[in-house]
């Protein structure tokens, strides 16, 4: 089921992408991306990880049925949301103003780009992934994604068929978020209403409780996902800036291209950090090291298969979605593809180090490498063009799997000794 929904909502996305740039061009399909890549940023960066902080301090009550402590943890977290939600729309209508005037935005362009801001809270769904998760109803998230992705085909193919322009795009995109969190959070309540007898307006009583660790968890996994998470938006945002919204198209769907090569094998991600958490309760590890490394094992060799496939067709699948012939596509795909592989090779590697309580080591990690990246992203974008831009993203992502190699190296013996640091 993850596979099938996966792949649907891949094939779904370079349907929609092709017919939006035959829509409206370009030009206008880059701001399109732009002002989405604004709305993602300021929502990566206000949100708070509180999934992984209701796995890690809810798991045990949410599976022998502690209801007291378990509807705590989910209060904490939906506060966290909350305010991540407020901060969203703040950071992004700033990020609007700033980002509008070195762009040299359209009065226009800004004002689009304004109301689609009020959509940038409802891109993370937070505490009610966490609850799919615990519940194991993760089978439930690519139905979600793939009627998403559904939606915004068929708006698509009615703005194509139309002739309509980029505040309809705008429009349809904003309404996919809408509709993709409205699933998460009813899916999420249901489980929980009907198991535990929760009500959700009772997470605004009681703002100061917190279980010892709580804050200092959440923290430390919210600037290591942040800058994670925050990267290719930035990315883009950089492109456009430096080279024009086109460009920034370009760019954005070379990633997309070999981020969708790699779709399949991203499935492993959801699943596996539940289960390095359910070892770690059993104690169980020697099976939580032997999983982690099964599992960087076949993402190794499947990575030399995806290049390959990259290499043959990559430049095919660029003329079908921007029905446009840039040159060098082929060697900017293949970079992007080999981007996408250092980033799915840490998969198995950043959940063991969180599980086994090294998120500080992580945070520090990712701070280092994203204050080198951006700049070195923005001044080789304005030398190279795409090139550099391809090229510092994969350099970024190698220098990411090697630290986090080193850290499971280095820290591989102190598994099991202690699982809090």
């Amino acid at each position: 089921m993850l596979t099938l929904g996966r792949i649907a909502n891949a094939l779904c996305s370079f349907i929609y992408i092709a017919l939006a740039v035959r829509a409206l061009g370009l030009s206008d399909f880059g701001l399109l991306i732009l002002i989405h890549s604004l709305a993602s940023t300021s929502s990566v960066l206000s949100r708070m990880q509180s999934w992984q902080t209701l796995i890690r301090f809810g798991s045990e009550s949410f599976g022998n049925g502690d209801t007291d402590l378990l509807h705590r943890v989910i209060h904490f977290c939906i506060r966290l949301d909350t305010l991540s939600a407020m901060f969203a729309i703040v950071f992004g209508l700033v990020g609007v103003q700033i980002y509008g005037h070195t762009a040299h935005w359209s009065a226009h362009v800004r004002f689009l780009a304004d109301l689609y801001m009020f959509v940038s809270p409802l891109m993370y769904s937070g505490w009610a992934n966490g609850i799919l998760r615990m519940a194991g109803k993760f089978h439930l998230v690519p139905i979600i994604d793939s009627c998403a992705a559904l939606a915004k085909t068929l708006g698509v193919i009615i703005g194509y068929v139309l002739h309509l322009k980029l505040g309809y795009f705008l429009f349809i995109w904003a309404m996919t978020i809408i509709i993709d969190y409205g699933f998460y959070i009813h899916y999420a309540l249901d489980i929980l209403r009907r198991k535990f007898s929760f009500q959700y307006f009772r997470a605004f009583r009681h703002w100061r409780w917190q279980l010892p660790g709580m804050w200092q968890f959440t923290r430390a996994a919210s600037v290591n996902q942040t800058l994670g998470n925050i990267s290719g938006h930035v990315a883009t945002l950089l492109v456009g800036n430096g080279l024009g919204p086109a460009e920034a198209a370009v760019f954005r769907v070379c990633r997309q291209i070999a981020d969708g090569i790699v779709t399949p094998a991203q499935l492993i991600s959801p699943v596996l950090y539940p289960e390095l958490v359910r070892m770690r309760d059993r104690q169980d590890w020697r099976g939580l090291k032997r999983v982690t490394w099964k599992m960087f094992g076949v993402l190794s060799g499947l990575s030399v298969a995806l290049l390959l496939l990259s290499a043959f067709f990559g430049s095919t699948i660029f003329r079908f979605l921007l029905h446009v012939h840039v040159h060098h596509t082929s060697l900017y795909i293949s970079i992007m593809l080999l981007a996408a592989v250092f980033s799915l090779l840490v998969i198995p590697l950043e959940p063991l180090l969180i599980v086994v309580g090294h998120v500080k080591f992580l945070m520090k990690n990712r701070t280092a490498v994203m204050a080198v990246y951006f700049p070195a992203l923005y001044v080789l974008t304005r030398h190279f063009g795409l090139a550099g831009a391809c090229l510092s993203t994969a350099a970024c992502n190698a220098t990411i799997l090697l630290s986090q190699m080193l850290g499971v190296w280095f820290f591989h013996d102190r598994i099991g000794k202690s699982s809090e640091r």
